[in-house]
């Protein structure tokens, strides 16, 4: 079997500057393959004897040297793999095996990409929770493209089996830079992104959340016995940083209810809901899963989705009189608790009805940004999470028992969320030392 090259000319218009591609020819007997490869030479100086460029300052010493390599590497992988079936399909492959290594690993290991993909697929949890991970797999295919179309890194690719420290640092930098590359590469993203959002820079506790996704995916991969890589694991979780809860007192919460709204129908419905999930407590996604078939002898029982894969055990909280009063003012279709609206107009009703009520208590926040505090009114800054936040700090405060509130809120023993809930204020400091007396 013999390997020989030779030059197919480009053309050009500059004869001083004729480039020609590289060509690979296998012959043995009956079987003569040839190929033309991606690798191009100036034809002034290339020497066709050596197959190297001749003494010259006008080539980059770089570039003699990495053509010299390509070569001999390529002359190597073509004898060592022929046999008796070598078609152009094979020695095409030779070539790219050799100029592209990451496509040639990729034949045989699935890309991180791909990985993600069966991570999203096989995934058994909530629907937040979901919807988390296919964020992070199309934020991580925008991180490829990037690289590719605007580094010019033709062929990269990212693989769980070598992926390093460094790489992950890098797509930590690159989604905290990306709201600016947006500005800065307007056609490259208006394609890429799932939908038009506000371009603005993600806090630095979305950041810490992603990553964190980014290491139990990988954790996931090591489990299934995909990859030995550690990395997960000397990169390490971090915990973010919260401020101090806020919520509503009883009697902010009693002002929504006793709320004269008969001139704001669209008010008086969120307010329903709202004041009802100020007395239930549950995550809003188990709200809106509840019917009137969870009213079991005066009390809600549901299972939470998101703990019912690590616990799944049913929660029971007694339906207050005034959670029963608001269920008796509706009588919804398909058996439904409440009217309920999509979680953004929820959102933006609890706002405009805790304005609208006057509800406008100043509240400390953690900028998580720049991890400075700013103040704002409650109005601007509550949510369908606020509901929760009421029900658990407001019990907290007449029962200081983490245990038996845990038991009515859903949260699994230890949970590092729930103690973000609960807050101890001055008035259950003056009644603790009033104890001590």
């Amino acid at each position: 079997m013999k390997v020989s090259i030779y030059l197919k000319k480009q053309a050009s218009l500059d004869k001083e500057l004729s480039r020609s591609n590289l060509c690979f020819r296998v012959r043995e007997r009956s079987v003569d393959i040839k190929v033309v490869s991606e690798l191009v030479v100036y034809d002034k100086y290339w020497d066709m004897e050596t197959l190297q460029y001749k003494r010259t300052t006008i080539i980059p010493i770089v570039e003699q040297k990495r053509i010299a390599e390509q070569i001999a590497s390529i002359i190597e992988v073509i004898e060592r793999t022929y046999s008796d079936k070598a078609d152009s399909s094979w020695l095409k492959q030779s070539i790219e095996d050799v100029l592209h290594p990451t496509i040639a690993y990729e034949r045989t290991h699935p890309s991180l990409l791909k990985r993600i993909k069966e991570y999203a697929e096989k995934f058994e949890g909530t629907d937040g929770a979901r919807q988390a991970i296919l964020r992070f797999e199309r934020q991580m295919k925008r991180y490829h493209d990037y690289h590719r179309e605007i580094l010019g890194e033709q062929d990269f690719t990212l693989f769980v089996e070598t992926l390093t420290i460094e790489q992950m640092n890098d797509f930590r930098e690159y989604i905290k830079s990306e709201y600016l590359f947006r500005e800065q590469y307007p056609d490259f993203y208006s394609s890429r992104l799932y939908y038009n959002t506000k371009r603005k820079e993600l806090s630095n506790t979305t950041i810490i959340n992603l990553m964190n996704l980014f290491c139990v995916f990988l954790h996931w991969c090591k489990k299934m016995q995909y990859s030995n890589n550690d990395v997960f694991e000397r990169y390490g979780c971090k915990v973010p940083t919260y401020g101090d809860p806020f919520y509503l007192t009883r009697e902010e919460r009693n002002i929504l209810y006793d709320a004269d709204l008969s001139d704001y129908p669209k008010l008086t419905i969120i307010r329903d809901i709202f004041v009802f999930h100020c007395y239930v407590g549950c995550r809003v996604g188990d709200l809106y899963r509840l019917t009137k078939d969870n009213i079991v002898d005066g009390f809600i029982e549901y299972t939470p989705q998101k703990t019912k894969k690590c616990l799944a055990k049913t929660v029971r909280v007694p339906l207050h009189d005034k959670a029963k009063k608001i269920l008796e003012r509706h009588n919804c279709e398909n058996g439904k608790l409440l009217p309920f609206k999509q979680i953004y107009q929820y959102n933006q009703g609890i706002r405009e009805l805790l304005k609208h009520c006057g509800i406008d208590r100043m509240v400390t926040l953690l900028d998580t940004h720049g991890y400075q505090t700013v103040q704002k009114p409650l109005y601007e800054v509550a949510s369908s999470h606020t509901a929760r936040k009421t029900f658990v700090g407001n019990l907290y405060k007449q029962v200081p028992d983490p245990n038996l509130i845990a038991s009515m809120s859903g949260h699994v023993d230890g949970s590092r969320a729930f103690a973000r809930y609960r807050n101890i204020d001055d008035d259950m400091k003056r009644r603790l030392v009033e104890m001590i007396n």
